[in-house]
């Protein structure tokens, strides 16, 4: 996890914020980050799930393993450098391809999303009902 965390730190970086000021802008509480930073301990995925919804501009594959370009732009970016003048043809489906993993990626969160919500949906009513 760790190392998660040092990309967690990066982005904060990037966006010239601190690490607190990134734990406030996704409703963690002060110190989510840094303690496990400075401790070297785990954090929970609602937060890795909350940091890739508020900067959808980070790629969620390179946060969680490292890999990949860390914007989602610089993929784009990069597939554009690589292949427009030379070939549009392979630009536009690697560019297909690319947007087909980010609708995946998405899709994969949505359905996660959908079981959290499914499930505090269960357990609101086990409360309301005195279970």
């Amino acid at each position: 996890m760790g190392s998660v965390l040092k990309r967690i730190k990066e982005i904060a970086n990037q966006e010239g914020i601190s690490v607190t000021a990134l734990e406030a802008s996704i409703g963690a509480s002060k110190g989510v980050f840094s303690r496990a930073l400075a401790n070297g301990t785990d954090i929970q995925s609602k937060w890795l799930v909350k940091l890739a919804e508020n900067y959808p501009l980070y790629s969620p594959e390179w946060l969680l393993t490292g890999e990949g370009e860390m914007r989602k732009a610089d993929v784009l970016r990069e597939l554009e450098e690589k292949y427009a003048a030379e070939h549009p043809t392979d630009l536009t489906n690697e560019l297909i391809q690319t947007l087909k993993k980010v609708i995946s990626s998405q899709e994969t969160t949505i359905q996660s999303q959908a079981v959290t919500i499914t499930a505090l949906q269960k357990r609101i009513n086990e409360l309301e009902n005195g279970k």
